[in-house]
């Protein structure tokens, strides 16, 4: 191991002193001097940094202090009075009692109208929601009966008159209210779902003349007549409507086709059933334009007149059958 001795010679008559070093010793003092260059480092850009975020702290400080400086002072505002309270709570309680008459008025108006409406159509209301009662205890059973469900039955009167909550009431809850228009949105679909109904069922009922109007006229009506072939007296089912070759022939009512083709005496012959036990028949067509089985609606053309099957000329037979048996179709043609 290497050594290295240092020899201190002061200038008076001091004595001399000696130091040995080593290889070690050099290194711990290489040590020493590099860890306290680099804590002193260290410290002094700590030192450096808090002075700047000091610095920035500072300026922030003064710029809030400028910009309070320009906020001008409001002034604390007076407590509200009970009497302004009661004030506020009255009128807001008037706004509220005249919106609800307003919204009661218009219910009261759409009633009216619903009521007039069951009353042309004939439609009676919706009927009263049974009420479903919790199971009984097997030991035991009882309690009166009404029969009326969850609410009372219309007088026969008013048995057009559609159910009400708040009719009549002079100052009704919102929570009334808003039941009153449920019930109206329940009872008014009912009502358009029935009319639709209806208006389905009048659609299958043969109405109408059988061509264009004025055109055409009855040669020979419903009943017994003296056959005009054979000069025999017979039942004729139908009533002839005449009218120039090639006219065209619509249905009178919505249905199904049933028979569309030569049918013997009744030559090309079309038969459509309108459901609920009607049907009409169209015979002595020239030309037919509708298949078994398609769906046709009032004035769908059908055909065409002509002079098919056991005829005398150009012309169009025309049958009502009620339960399958022939009725008078005058009742039921109108030009």
């Amino acid at each position: 191991m290497k050594t290295w001795t240092v020899m201190l010679i002061p200038h008076d008559r001091g004595g001399t002193r000696t130091f040995t070093l080593c290889n070690l010793h050099f290194w711990v003092l290489a040590g020493l001097l590099v860890t306290l260059s680099f804590v002193s480092a260290f410290f002094y850009q700590r030192n450096a940094e808090l002075l700047h975020r000091t610095q920035t702290l500072r300026q922030a400080n003064r710029a809030l202090e400028l910009e309070n400086s320009r906020i001008p002072e409001v002034a604390p505002q007076p407590a509200t009075s009970r009497d302004e309270v009661r004030q506020v709570e009255t009128r807001l309680r008037s706004e509220y009692d005249a919106s609800i008459a307003a919204i009661t008025a218009e219910l009261g108006a759409l009633y009216e109208m619903e009521t007039k409406a069951r009353s042309i159509t004939g439609l009676a209301p919706r009927a009263p929601q049974k009420v479903e009662a919790p199971p009984a205890a097997r030991a035991g059973k009882g309690g009166a009966f009404n029969g009326v469900g969850g609410l009372i039955l219309a007088r026969a009167e008013t048995a057009m008159r559609p159910p009400a909550i708040i009719y009549g009431m002079a100052r009704p809850s919102a929570d009334l209210i808003v039941q009153e228009i449920r019930l109206r949105t329940h009872s008014l679909g009912d009502l358009v779902r029935a009319m639709e109904v209806q208006k389905e069922k009048v659609e299958r009922v043969p109405s109408g003349w059988p061509m264009a109007v004025n055109v055409g006229r009855i040669s020979s009506t419903f009943g017994y007549r003296l056959d005009p072939i054979n000069r025999h007296l017979s039942l004729h089912p139908g009533c002839d409507l005449f009218a120039s070759y090639g006219t065209q022939v619509f249905a009178t009512a919505r249905g199904v086709v049933t028979s569309a083709g030569y049918d013997g005496d009744y030559g090309n012959c079309v038969e459509i059933d309108h459901g609920g036990g009607i049907s009409t028949k169209f015979a002595h067509l020239s030309k037919i334009n509708v298949t078994v089985g398609q769906t046709v609606g009032r004035g769908k053309s059908i055909g065409n007149v002509g002079s098919t099957g056991r005829s005398t000329g150009s012309h169009l037979h025309y049958e009502v059958h009620v339960n399958n048996q022939p009725v008078n179709p005058a009742k039921y043609l109108s030009n």
